[in-house]
């Protein structure tokens, strides 16, 4: 299965869960879902991505939109204001939910799922050589 389909498939639930995603989102959105496709293959120990697994993946995506669009006030998630100078005339904007990805650890990213999906992790072994 192509990766670009996968990506989009899942996009497209995560916009069927949370209809609060708009236009302004989308490449946060893209994003969001490929680096949350890159933690789970890695916490699944997977190279690809079942199709079973693409609704939980739509469902942590959502939930992450849900909780950073309640902190923006309805602004575009990845354009909150973070911090402003007065003379400078220097603005910052919050990355929150790239942020959140980066360190979040996988029981908190993946919060609700880990028991589910923790039954599909494979186990690796090392044995001398």
């Amino acid at each position: 299965m192509d990766e670009k389909t996968q990506v989009q498939r899942i996009e497209d639930n995560v916009k069927t869960f949370n209809k609060n995603i708009g236009d302004n989102d989308q490449d946060l959105l893209t994003y969001s879902v490929e680096v949350t496709i890159d933690r789970a293959l890695l916490y699944l120990g997977h190279e690809t991505l079942d199709e079973r697994f693409e609704r939980i993946i739509a469902d942590v995506v959502s939930g992450i939109f849900t909780k950073y669009k309640k902190n923006a006030n309805n602004m575009d998630v990845d354009t909150a204001v973070s911090s402003m100078s007065d003379n400078g005339q220097s603005v910052s904007y919050s990355n929150e939910i790239r942020n959140y990805l980066a360190t979040s650890p996988d029981n908190e990213l993946f919060s609700g799922f880990v028991s589910l999906l923790s039954r599909y992790r494979r186990i690796k072994v090392v044995s001398p050589k």
